[in-house]
């Protein structure tokens, strides 16, 4: 490819074509099949060879007998099936690609059947097929993003879901399924293969998309589509996944597959919005109610902090008359409390308030399974209200103490009033969200002073560009300027053009003064051969000088440099006449061009009122902008308002902060804090692109916390079945 595989700057390249023909299109296709096809291949042989060491090493780092057999199992089964997978992944990759381009998502399995939820085992595997999926989807969708965008234009389907993106990581992991289905032995030997193979496939994935993007940009298919990192959302309808070949749990399925995961039989599981009511279970819900209303209990979860208190509860005598069901749901939430003690995006402080709704939490899915269901549910949209307000907590902050004070207040309300009546949820979400009003209320005064601030920095650094511009394009038309003259020009001169683009606008007077003694000085340094030339050299010097020292004045160069430059600017002249005299090889030797710094992130921070900006932006060394960073870090930032982002900081401490405005001139990103308020970030994208390579920053995944557990959830079950 013409491109060497980096994504064609976008400002130098041709126009997309608005349509292509049916032929056209096919061969484009075509090529992208092929590419991926040969570069996943090729890549596949590579990992078969890793794979095949490392399996052997964690078979002898094995804690038990069957662990280890499991391993040794599947290495020497990748070694002797080595053929017959990569010739099988080629095969099924290309069938789910062409299914894919014809409309038809959902692939097949080699038997010609469509997948379903039958046994167990089988539901495992593709379980965790989907979660392999989701994951690689997640990590490479910057290039996604851009490459499912172009797929959806050659397949004349705008809005082309992920999954259906012919070349998507569901294709990638079913054929890799496909593959390791070669081997006739136990499903765990099979999935421990693939999970080895998977631990290789990310990396060798975002290459193969970025090679996919290049190529398309080189064919013209949306060459101005940029590759983005997107917000996550909730998805408003259940997605066709490659590893299930069936519609994505849907919400009313939710609790009763998890369910049967942990071991309920099929068809158990109670429809979304009932319990399985009786009098065992309303002996513990009122057991429930007497525990976390007891003062005693209630100081012991804070004082322990992160302990999962729901796992006892199944052997106490209450929970051991139980029925199925209802013993599952224990499980089930006790599960969703595991992933909210681990998750890093919650401080320590609001985790353990979190924890001291364990039993609440668990009453409610006893006697609503809607609790799973619905993501509109109150006691769960609840506990999402509070994770979510924690995410930009520091709680050594004190500023924060007000959302911590307001969490714990709600949190102690539903310990001391909730009985079964799941309007308190309702009653104490509102008053969440009325608190998150207020925050976003003095949030949006920062804004407004910050945009102001940012808005005025944007127009002295466009100033600044055209002024460089303006002198730049006269140095690059003379073979040779002096030194002092050209630095003078670079910098002092364009900080004048600046001030006077500011002042009295590009073209005014003051700009076309500036223009005419730029050229008279540029003309005056050149050699003087000629005696007509040297005479008007005399006499244009007098008016040259004045009009240099009202541009130097305006460039704010100082009393003792300014004295310094007319110095060596007599020495310039000097040389002129002297190698007009000489001949044009008196003139010194250009010097020869610096080799290009490597550009640097530069931070300053700026009062606005009673708040403080930090500003960063990624410069070169003279102080010139950057551009087309993309084509050196391959991160674009194309980043949706209300995004996250965690920024390192050099006393190896992270603060977070979300974006609340881009400006609408350069783009230039502010990001503020609802609960730290007295500090914002104005960034550009390059310097975040830049952050985001040497990983001092990153972006936070802030979909739900419900969501996020339940994903987990499905994606570790077969790790515990296992």
């Amino acid at each position: 490819m013409g491109q060497n595989g980096n994504v064609v700057p976008l400002g130098g390249h041709l126009r997309a074509k608005s349509r292509l023909t049916p032929q056209e299109s096919a061969s484009v296709l075509k090529g992208c099949r092929e590419l991926a096809l040969e570069s996943m291949a090729k890549a596949l042989s590579g990992m078969l060879d890793r794979v095949e060491d490392e399996l052997f090493q964690l078979a002898d780092k094995a804690p038990d007998r069957e662990a280890q057999n499991v391993l040794l199992d599947a290495r020497s089964q990748a070694r002797t099936n080595r053929g017959a997978i990569e010739s099988t992944f080629r095969q099924h990759f290309v069938e789910f690609f062409n299914r894919k381009v014809a409309g038809d998502a959902a692939p097949r399995t080699p038997d010609g059947t469509e997948l379903a939820l039958v046994a167990h085992q089988d539901l495992e595997e593709r379980l965790a097929v989907s979660a392999m999926s989701n994951k690689l989807q997640s990590a490479c969708e910057t290039e996604l993003f851009a490459l499912g965008q172009r797929m959806g234009f050659l397949l004349e389907r705008p809005e082309l879901a992920d999954d259906a993106n012919p070349v998507s990581p569901a294709t990638i992991c079913a054929a890799l399924k496909g593959a390791c289905d070669q081997i006739q032995s136990d499903f765990k030997v099979r999935m421990a293969l693939l999970h080895q193979i998977e631990l290789h496939t990310e990396a060798e994935l975002q290459r193969i998309y970025h090679d996919l993007n290049a190529l398309l940009v080189e064919r013209r298919i949306l060459p101005d589509v940029r590759p983005m990192v997107r917000r996550a959302a909730p998805s408003a309808a259940p997605k066709r996944t490659e590893a299930s070949g069936q519609a994505a749990v849907a919400p009313q399925d939710l609790f009763g597959t998890l369910a049967q995961l942990l071991g309920a039989g099929a068809g158990q599981a109670p429809a979304a919005g009932t319990g399985s009511a009786g009098a065992p279970q309303a002996a513990f819900v009122a057991e429930l109610t007497r525990i976390h209303r007891q003062a005693t209990i209630t100081a012991a979860s804070g004082d322990a902090g992160l302990v999962n208190v729901l796992k006892e509860l199944k052997s106490a005598p209450q929970g051991a008359a139980l029925g199925a069901i209802d013993a599952m749901t224990i499980d089930i939430v006790a599960m969703l409390f595991d992933y909210v003690f681990e998750d890093r995006h919650i401080p320590a402080a609001v985790k353990a308030l979190l924890g001291r709704l364990q039993i609440p939490t668990l009453k409610v899915a006893l006697l609503d399974k809607g609790f799973f269901s619905s993501k509109a549910h109150p006691a769960r949209r609840l506990i999402d209200q509070l994770a979510e307000l924690s995410i930009g907590l520091d709680v050594a902050d004190s500023r924060a103490q007000s959302t911590l004070a307001l969490i714990e207040n709600v949190v102690d309300g539903i310990l001391h009033e909730f009985d079964t009546d799941l309007a308190l949820f309702e009653t104490m979400a509102a008053r969440v969200a009325s608190f998150v009003e207020e925050q976003g209320r003095a949030e949006a005064e920062i804004v407004q002073r910050s945009t102001r601030l940012i808005e005025a920095r944007e127009r002295e650094e466009i100033a600044r560009l055209v002024g460089e511009d303006e002198v730049t394009r006269r140095l690059l038309a003379r073979v040779w300027v002096p030194a002092p003259v050209r630095e003078m020009l670079l910098e002092t001169w364009t900080r004048a053009f600046a001030s006077v683009q500011l002042a009295e606008g590009e073209g005014s007077p003051a700009w076309q003064a500036l223009v005419h003694t730029m050229d008279d000085l540029l003309w005056s340094v050149e050699p003087k051969a000629a005696s007509e030339d040297r005479k008007r050299l005399v006499a244009m010097l007098p008016g040259m000088l004045r009009q240099l020292h009202h541009g130097l004045a305006r460039g704010a160069l100082t009393e003792e440099r300014r004295e310094s430059f007319l110095g060596e600017l007599v020495d310039c002249h000097a040389l002129a006449v002297k190698s007009g005299l000489r001949g044009l090889a008196a003139v010194p030797e250009p010097p020869v061009p610096a080799p290009p710094q490597e550009p640097k992130l530069e931070r300053e921070i700026l009062p606005a009122g009673d708040i403080q900006v930090e500003e960063i932006r990624l410069r070169t060394s003279r102080g010139g902008v950057v551009r087309n960073v993309f084509t050196r870090t391959g991160i674009w930032t194309n980043l949706q308002r209300g995004t996250w982002v965690e920024f390192a900081r050099d006393s190896g401490t992270a603060a977070r902060a979300r974006l609340t405005w881009i400006s609408p001139n350069k783009g230039v990103y502010l990001f503020t804090n609802p609960a730290s308020a007295a500090n914002a970030v104005s960034i550009s994208p390059e310097a975040l692109a830049e952050q985001l390579r040497l990983g001092e920053a990153r972006v936070i995944d802030d979909a739900p916390l419900v969501d996020r557990a339940v994903d987990s959830m499905l994606e570790s079950l077969r790790k515990i079945q296992g």
